[in-house]
């Protein structure tokens, strides 16, 4: 199966195909091409701090490639999408040149995307556009904590939240709660190392082969959906034990559980007695949205008093 490489004049016909394959192959694997790192965290450093390293990164550069391959539940592939962004090195600020080299000596045309690549902005728009018509998508990654930072600054148009737990939300209610991390799972399977192994080698272990290069984000996202199909016949995996959990986070994606007053107006009211209100979730009213997408919640809490 080739990978459909997207470019700006081609974006809205694949988006199209897209879109038409998700009514029936609702499990997303994703992974991304970025411009390296700013900051490097060290192996052993602490939620916090590489929470803010991985912040700095991505709030100050761009992503390169997106790829995402569509497969239904017992693992057949509709196809791999690798959308092409615009990326002019001649005016980036921030980028780190190691990577750069790194990913043209895999494979990426950086010339191809100063010319021809996709408007992050206008990506942004049409793809939640087509995330709205969707739910109850099932989102694959490996060891997929950038990949993700990338995809929630792309949809929400925002830098990233201050925090670990912040940004899980956000991840919990853009996407859904259903995120699963192939490297987080492999940890828990000796013959596969634990999970102290790329992407690459798994899928030898496994005996899956890659289609197209590595280190490209179409290639990596079809080879994730492969591994993980491959990982369920072979072990019989219980998804929900790994739902909401990603390699070397300890802080899981879940709908953030907070309450917002809604008031019964019996009479007329004024901030004192709570008694008199209905208490409701409040991820049922009030939240915010992009082309159909919700963005997280703001908690907003009220008490009322008879008068």
């Amino acid at each position: 199966m080739g990978i459909r490489q997207v470019w700006a004049c081609n974006l809205m016909e694949e988006l199209q195909k897209m879109d038409a394959a998700l009514h029936h192959h609702k499990v997303v694997s994703m992974d991304s091409e970025f411009p390296g790192f700013l900051r490097k965290t060290p192996r052993r450093s602490d939620e916090l701090s590489a929470f803010a390293d991985m912040k700095f990164n991505v709030d100050n550069m761009k992503i390169i490639q997106l790829g995402i391959t569509l497969s239904d539940e017992n693992g057949i592939i509709a196809g791999t999408w690798e959308f092409n962004f615009k990326f002019l090195i001649e005016t980036e600020v921030f980028y780190d040149p190691k990577s750069i080299e790194f990913l043209k000596e895999s494979g990426i045309d950086f010339e191809e995307l100063r010319i021809n690549g996709i408007d992050q902005l206008f990506f942004s728009n049409m793809f939640t556009h087509v995330l709205s018509r969707h739910r109850d998508l099932k989102w694959l990654t490996f060891h997929g904590l950038y990949d993700l930072a990338y995809m929630v600054k792309l949809v929400t148009k925002k830098p990233l939240p201050v925090s670990m737990l912040d940004f899980t939300e956000i991840i919990a209610t853009v996407f859904g709660c259903c995120v699963l991390d192939v490297k987080y799972m492999a940890r828990f399977y000796d013959d596969l190392h634990r999970g102290e192994l790329g992407l690459e080698k798994l899928a030898k272990i496994l005996g899956v082969k890659r289609v197209g290069g590595s280190h490209q984000a179409g290639s990596d996202s079809l080879l994730t959906a492969r591994v993980f199909a491959r990982m369920k016949t072979v072990y019989g995996i219980e998804e929900s034990r790994f739902v909401g959990f990603l390699y070397g986070v300890t802080t899981r994606i879940c709908e953030p559980v907070s309450t917002q007053v809604i008031p019964t107006f019996p009479r007329c009211c004024e901030p004192g007695i709570p008694q008199l209100c209905q208490v409701l979730p409040a991820s049922r009213y009030c939240r915010p949205m992009i082309h159909g997408v919700f963005l997280y919640p703001p908690i907003i809490q009220h008490q009322y008093r008879v008068l």
